[in-house]
């Protein structure tokens, strides 16, 4: 049977191979959509939390993507924070997405972000303390060659750049909090707070005490960062199933479309394994079998171009984080033979309901 689905896919080579590149676009789409998407989440989430502060302060409707709530809370309520029980520390900060590259700034005082982040490893300088100074991590510096003491255009403004420290650890640029302020319009406003709570009280107390200090704002916990953004983002969820959806249906449309057509070129030939005594369980098995081995074949295919995508927009955009987790590998790879097999359920149905004897007389 296997050299019968062979032959049959060799027949129509152009079909087949249409067949196996829409799967494999299916596969493509989904690997890069979510692996740009969950890399920039958790690699966002993940540099947020090296911060070191044990918990984040914003207003009740922030998002967890701190930017879009850009300079809405005062301050001077890191005075308010730092009175309540366990708290060590408060750092006010203001967060600001900057194109083009869409990176995310910090506006920030050194003095209470060093001691909440406990301070930054520096391979160069320094933290930035006033005016258009600006410290960098070593991936950016890396990807935009730029060094100590030359300038970095932002925001329509020139910072000199004073420091590079490892990067992973909150944001990629950090400039002084005034003069962030000033450039956004915002003066003495910040988007969040990092606090740094005293070791000898636990987090959950912590946590109770500054939700019950400062009521009608959000405290997040830096522990359950990552799982908040993953979960709770209606409009990143939305996305991911929008696109596996679109990957699925390519896959089970151009899959129906060749099996239907593929079916009706094969009118005789049904009709001469049917009168040659094959019933209608071996007919749907060939047509699906067909459908699963162009499916499997898209899935490698798709496999090895996603990985050769993602290697190329990790060359040429190195500040674009890229992460694929096995489960969605897997998923990706089900999904690509699932849809096809569903396409291919209707043409072998339909060719298993010939009649032999009008089959054999089809033109």
């Amino acid at each position: 049977m296997f050299r019968l689905i062979c032959s049959n896919l060799l027949q129509r080579p152009t079909r087949t191979l249409v067949s196996i590149m829409a799967v494999a676009l299916g596969i493509v789409l989904i690997l890069v959509s979510v692996g740009l998407s969950y890399g920039q989440l958790n690699e966002s989430a993940d540099r947020t939390r090296r911060v070191s502060g044990d918990f984040i302060l914003q207003p009740s409707d922030a998002s967890l993507f701190f930017a879009v709530n850009s300079g809405t809370m005062p301050e001077k309520l890191s005075q308010v924070i730092e009175r309540i029980d366990g708290v060590e520390r408060a750092a006010p900060v203001l967060a600001k997405f900057v194109t083009p590259g869409f990176n995310l700034v910090y506006g920030v005082e050194a003095e209470s972000y060093n001691r909440v982040s406990g301070g930054l490893v520096f391979g160069a300088g320094r933290l930035p303390h006033a005016g258009f100074e600006a410290a960098i991590d070593t991936l950016y510096a890396t990807s935009k060659k730029i060094h100590i003491g030359d300038m970095l255009h932002l925001l329509n403004s020139n910072f000199r750049v004073c420091g590079v420290f490892r990067s992973g650890v909150g944001a990629r640029v950090i400039v002084p909090l005034k003069t962030l302020q000033e450039l956004n319009g915002t003066p003495e406003k910040v988007s969040l707070f990092f606090v740094r709570r005293q070791s000898k009280f636990a987090e959950a107390t912590v946590l109770r005490n500054l939700s019950a200090g400062i009521p009608g704002y959000k405290v997040t916990a830096s522990s359950q960062l990552q799982s908040l953004m993953t979960d709770n983002l209606p409009i990143f969820r939305n996305f991911i199933y929008a696109v596996v959806g679109l990957a699925t249906m390519i896959s089970f449309l151009i899959i129906l479309l060749a099996m239907y057509t593929t079916i009706t070129e094969r009118t005789r030939e049904i009709g001469i394994l049917k009168s040659l005594g094959a019933s209608k369980l071996y007919i749907v098995n060939i047509i699906l079998k067909e459908s699963l081995l162009i499916c499997a074949i898209g899935v490698g295919v798709g496999f090895l171009l996603a990985f050769a995508v993602n290697k190329l927009i990790a060359v040429t955009f190195p500040l674009l984080p890229i992460e694929i987790s096995i489960q969605w590998r897997l998923l990706a790879a089900a999904l690509g033979i699932s849809g096809g097999l569903l396409g291919a359920i209707y043409p072998a149905l339909k060719a298993a309901k010939q009649d032999p004897v009008q089959a054999l007389s089809y033109e």
